[in-house]
């Protein structure tokens, strides 16, 4: 037997297998963060974990140690399973030279296509096709690695904004992921709704004595739901705004995705954002914010990261608390006001969608 080739043809175990339950197939199918651009320098590698399984981006060196047949090999980036199929070791631990990937433990070398190509035990001998690393789809988009586990169920385009924003005035924001736990639909849930604002976020995004939510018109949409006339009155809605009303428009993309553009009375600023909750777990998720602030030239990048992060500081421990850590799906599973006409639009959405990861769909 070739003493390199592993004892079985499975691609290895997930992270924690013994306690985060699979990805049904319609999460395979979705576009998911793993870090951002920048949290992956050149010749480095990282650990991450999405839905349970633990994955390694990676990038190469330099410009120097790219091989002249593949100059756009510096730019990509890589993401595999973190697992070599030999005896297990996190392949983020290992090291990139020349646009190949060391394994840690016994040196293992794989190339951009996850092929292992040299083993130092065995220099003389041509590593079988079957020791590969399991590699993804992956993609850099807004400032963000994304993959998918699966085949892709449609491009990743999420948020037309970031592009139609490259004006005079423009900002762009990325939040790193901030860890919430809690699952990701619960995530998505409180970012579509507006009646927490007083209470969560007083005296930026609300104030007791404007507690009242005006009612607003939810539409279904080709890829998801849409609630226009969303109106609400903020002390500080914007970075240094005084008090205005505001008005929002949310956006449903995906199961795990939206997004909300909001405008001050009076065309007086503008922020459009994106949310995206990447599962860890059925109840642990990091949640990704992308943010274009239009004609913003007053305060720092710091200022707007700053400000950003701050209403997501707040809503975290908030999440946290629910329980059921899953959304319920059953519409007699919690009560409702009116105000929560978004929200109950987003659970039918996904109860049609037949979503199991992160919610209960039998309020079970």
């Amino acid at each position: 037997m070739q003493p390199f080739e592993p004892a079985s043809s499975t691609d290895g175990m997930n992270a924690a297998d013994d306690v985060h339950s699979a990805p049904n197939a319609a999460l395979l199918g979705e576009w998911l963060p793993v870090c951002n651009s920048a949290d992956v320098p050149a010749g480095e590698s990282r650990g991450f974990v999405v839905a349970g399984e633990r994955l390694v981006v990676w990038r190469n060196a330099s410009e120097a140690d790219v091989p002249a047949a593949q100059p756009d090999m510096f730019t990509d980036a890589h993401v595999w399973r973190d697992l070599c199929p030999h005896r297990g070791a996190q392949l983020s631990l290992g090291s990139v030279t020349g646009g190949v990937l060391a394994c840690p433990y016994h040196g293992w070398r794989y190339d951009a296509d996850g092929q292992c190509i040299h083993i130092p035990a065995n220099p003389s001998i041509r590593p079988t096709k079957r020791a590969c690393a399991r590699t993804y789809r992956v993609e850099e988009k807004y400032g963000v690695v994304w993959t998918c586990l699966g085949e892709p169920s449609r491009p990743l385009d999420f948020f037309p904004e970031y592009a139609e924003y490259d004006m005079p005035g423009a900002r762009r924001i990325n939040l790193a992921a901030q860890t919430v736990r809690s699952s990701a639909p619960r995530v998505v849930e409180n970012f579509l709704d507006m009646a927490h604002f007083p209470f969560v976020h007083t005296g930026i995004l609300g104030d007791a004595s404007h507690a009242e939510v005006q009612d607003c018109e939810v539409i279904e949409t080709a890829g998801g739901l849409e609630a226009r006339q969303c109106r609400f009155w903020q002390p500080a809605g914007l970075p240094g705004q005084e008090g205005v009303d505001i008005e929002y428009v949310y956006r449903v993309k995906r199961p795990l995705v939206a997004s909300l553009s909001k405008v001050a009375q009076h065309g007086a600023g503008a922020l459009h954002l994106l949310l995206v909750a990447s599962p860890v777990s059925e109840t642990e998720t990091r949640a990704w914010l992308v943010s274009v602030f239009e004609d913003e030239s007053t305060h720092s990048d710091q200022a707007l990261y700053d400000f950003n992060m701050q209403i997501l500081m707040q809503d975290t421990p908030v999440v946290e608390s629910q329980w059921p850590k899953r959304l319920p799906l059953d519409p007699q599973a919690e009560l409702h006001q009116v105000c929560d006409r978004l929200s109950v639009g987003y659970r039918k959405y996904l109860r049609e969608w037949g979503w199991g990861y992160g919610t209960e769909l039998n309020g079970s």
